[in-house]
């Protein structure tokens, strides 16, 4: 019992040596951003005097997960760190309103003693009212047939509805203002109660606390120090973008790579120090576990067989929406303009170190974000990646030919998956999507249409073929690919095609009888030729392929 009485008195005398002590407004020195939250460094020269010192930092954002919060000292002993929420101090209440406060009431007391009375004035009128309306005499009950009488009486009952309605339609106006003007003055009673308590500031109580972070130290002796604090935020984040710059003047792609940094913290992050992060903190760190795969036979109930005169079975077949491309504008080439353009590599103030999780992105330059939820661009790396300039061409689907940037070796670059922004020439071309995710080992990237190369493709009919062996019908059929070249120099191209495979049956059979030496990818049935093709000159390439099926069985996708 001893013990605990101590605890709570040592407890209870920290923190009120933390609320009398000077908060010190701590400069945020760095931030680590993940790809979701982010952590901030801070780092202070303090002086401690003999025994427990508490240290109350501000200037920390109001999103702060309590439980990655740490500390530690250089030289002294950390006992305890803490977050807590400051509340301004209220100022005593003023009787400086009591007077129109006072003056309000009584009105407020009038008023509603004035509108009892107009709904007693309105419930003597709809007595008055019923009272009349149901008088036998107003009836016409007492009349004995006499029009004289009835006549007088509608007189005399129209005359006295219409005063009582006029009276009503006067009580309900009077009744409307009444309610305006008590709702003002409700308004204006509340706002003075509100500046009263507050000393004439308005809305204290919904003020946002001060975040502060509490660090107790115990010294030996009285020194000057080095104390540290970090912790982690949520709500911040980092997007890969990335800028590819290619040239006809050099076989490199300068590859910029950019992050889009968005932060809302509550605190502005200004001349800091940023290093960004591939690691996301938020994601579960659990290796899932297997559970037992069990097999076992399955079992049919027979259902009785419903015949629906109505539906009739009808072979489907799966039909794939081409995403067709808008035609690219001509515009102005500004490759004079790239050439000369020579900046200095940011590589200079970037390091990049990796472990077996993550890869880090050190920059050596500090950065000011402000927490407005808007991205900041932040240049991280630049490279100048190989690459060889190609033609490419499906002429299945479409009758231009692409010029085509191959890149070798990209796994090795540290991206990770984002958006990329294409420029060729100094010429903005488009946007990709760069998957460094992706198991090839040769990244495509597309530059732009030429429509000086000439794409035709066609069924030869000539050499169209259909014959029947037994139960079996054998189609024959051959494509010719031509491909002119209108260019003042030669190229080199790489064309595709393809032939059918088959899916969930044996009966249908297809065989490459003829592909001019095309490489067959028999997964796929994608065929690829690469091809030289002289200035002015025309390369024709034929390929030929058979299917064979059962006759009177109809084939979906020939």
């Amino acid at each position: 019992m001893k013990s605990l009485f101590l605890s709570v008195t040592l407890l209870l005398t920290t923190f009120l040596n933390a609320q009398n002590n000077k908060p010190i407004k701590a400069k945020l020195q760095k931030a680590t951003v993940y790809l979701q939250g982010a952590h901030l460094y801070y780092s202070e020269t303090v002086n401690l005097s003999q025994g427990i010192n508490d240290l109350v930092f501000e200037n920390i954002s109001s999103s702060i997960n309590v439980a990655s919060l740490q500390a530690n000292c250089k030289e002294g002993t950390v006992m305890e760190v803490r977050n807590f929420e400051k509340y301004k101090e209220r100022k005593p209440a003023t009787n400086k309103y009591a007077r129109e406060i006072e003056h309000i009431q009584d009105s407020l007391e009038d008023y509603k003693f004035y509108d009892i009375e107009l709904d007693n004035k309105l419930k003597v009128i709809t007595t008055e009212k019923n009272l009349l309306t149901n008088n036998k005499l107003m009836r016409g009950e007492l009349f004995n047939d006499s029009l004289v009488l009835l006549r007088e009486s509608m007189i005399f009952l129209k005359a006295k509805l219409n005063e009582y309605y006029e009276q009503e339609l006067k009580i309900t106006r009077n009744k409307a203002n009444n309610a305006k003007i008590v709702s003002k003055l409700h308004e204006r009673y509340n706002l003075l109660i509100n500046l009263q308590e507050n000393n004439g500031e308005e809305n204290q109580q919904d003020e946002t606390p001060t975040m502060q972070v509490i660090v107790t130290i115990f010294a030996e002796n009285p020194m000057q120090t080095q104390v540290s604090f970090n912790y982690l935020i949520p709500n911040a984040s980092w997007m890969p973008q990335y800028d590819l710059q290619a040239s006809t003047q050099s076989n490199n792609f300068q590859l910029k790579y950019f992050a889009n940094i968005t932060q809302n913290s509550g605190l502005d992050w200004k001349n800091t120090n940023l290093t960004l992060s591939t690691s996301n903190p938020n994601e579960a760190n659990f290796k899932p576990e297997l559970t037992p795969w069990y097999l076992s036979f399955l079992e049919y109930r027979q259902k009785p067989a419903v015949n629906y005169l109505s539906n009739r079975l009808v072979p489907v077949q799966a039909t794939k929406k081409l995403a067709t491309e808008s035609t690219d504008k001509d515009v102005p080439t500004n490759e004079g303009y790239y050439s000369q353009i020579e900046e200095k590599p940011l590589t200079n103030y970037i390091e990049v170190s990796q472990n077996l999780i993550r890869t880090e992105y050190e920059i050596k330059l500090n950065y000011n974000i402000a927490s407005d939820g808007r991205a900041h661009k932040v240049l991280i790396n630049q490279k100048q990646v190989p690459m060889q300039l190609a033609f490419a061409a499906v002429p299945k689907l479409c009758n231009d030919a692409f010029l085509q940037a191959k890149i070798v070796g990209w796994e090795d670059l540290n991206i990770i998956p984002g958006s990329a922004r294409l420029y060729f020439d100094g010429t903005y071309v488009g946007e990709m999507y760069l998957n460094a995710s992706s198991n090839s080992d040769t990244l495509s990237v597309n530059l732009g249409r030429d429509k000086t190369i000439v794409l035709t493709r066609k069924k030869l009919k000539e050499k169209f073929k259909v014959k029947f062996i037994d139960n079996e019908k054998i189609e024959t059929r051959t494509i010719e690919l031509m491909v002119r070249n209108t260019k003042s120099m030669a190229l080199e191209m790489e064309l595709e095609d393809q032939i059918p495979i088959v899916q969930g049956t044996e009966e249908i059979k297809v065989k490459l009888l003829h592909s001019d030496d095309a490489e067959l990818d028999e997964l796929t049935g994608k065929l690829k030729w690469r091809v030289k093709i002289g200035s002015k000159d025309t390369k024709k390439i034929t390929f030929t392929y058979e299917i064979r099926y059962p006759k009177g069985k109809p084939v979906a996708g020939l």
